[in-house]
């Protein structure tokens, strides 16, 4: 199976590089990325670095070398907290704009059939414009936009198979603040997740299952990311094990 994650050197997208290395389901995985994906401390002999310069933007040397693609994770987008570093003009061609430019270079390029894109949205996104949150709320009624332009792809391109990510808060311990973070909510997790969050290795677990085996549904809320997680984390840990 041949992956392209893009966003490949933020957070989330270095953690499923790390994991995908390891899946022996996936042959070659695409890192598209503005600079180089460097992993440390495993095998990664199946990953090529494809640099792009703006995500809107497919020229034919990198339609090249995605032709053939199995399956995507598009991670592409301007964090909620991060609006403040620019307009909403470009916020909004990040999210959306870019979205459907790199899926259509996808397609153009000539995937496998059926092509599968999964997309990384926010829980609480809403796709009725009438839900319009008080806060971010220009921002979160874009993002919700953008969901219901991925989920009509399949009927103008054929072949296709789509499905939205809604993770909550993702927890790592890339720092101490995050620790802390982190650690609360492993506490109130005991009792209830009434907090959206997951871990970062859970939902990249999750991503990638989705991606090899196929969708079970168009869309996956932060429960079934945890859910899907840990069972593929405990699947590869008893592997691991034998």
């Amino acid at each position: 199976m041949k992956l392209i994650v893009t966003g490949a050197t933020g957070l989330l997208g270095t953690e499923i590089i790390r994991q995908s290395l390891r899946n022996n389901k996936i042959t070659q995985v695409i890192a598209l990325a503005r600079k180089p994906v460097q992993v440390d401390n495993i095998n990664s002999s199946k990953l090529k670095t494809v640099i792009i310069r703006d995500y809107e933007h497919y020229p034919s040397d990198v339609k090249a070398q995605i032709a053939g693609a199995d399956a995507c994770i598009w991670t592409v987008a301007v964090t909620p907290f991060r609006q403040g570093q620019f307009d909403f003009a470009e916020i909004k061609r990040v999210c959306q704009d870019c979205t459907a430019e790199g899926f259509k270079a996808m397609y153009e390029a000539g995937p496998a059939r059926p092509f599968r894109f999964l997309y990384v949205s926010a829980a609480g996104t809403p796709r009725d414009p009438a839900q319009r949150p008080m806060v971010w709320g220009d921002y979160q009624v874009m993002r919700g936009e953008t969901e219901l332009m991925v989920l009509d792809f399949p009927k103008t391109y054929k072949d296709v198979e789509v499905c939205i990510a809604k993770p909550g808060a993702i927890t790592n311990s890339t720092s101490w603040f995050k620790v802390v973070v982190g650690s609360i909510f492993s506490v109130l997790n005991l009792f209830t997740r009434a907090i959206p969050n997951v871990h970062l290795s859970e939902v990249a677990a999750s991503l990638l299952n989705q991606a090899v085996q196929g969708f079970e549904q168009e869309t996956l809320d932060n429960n079934d990311l945890v859910r899907i997680g840990q069972k593929e984390l405990r699947e590869e840990r008893a592997i691991l094990r034998c």
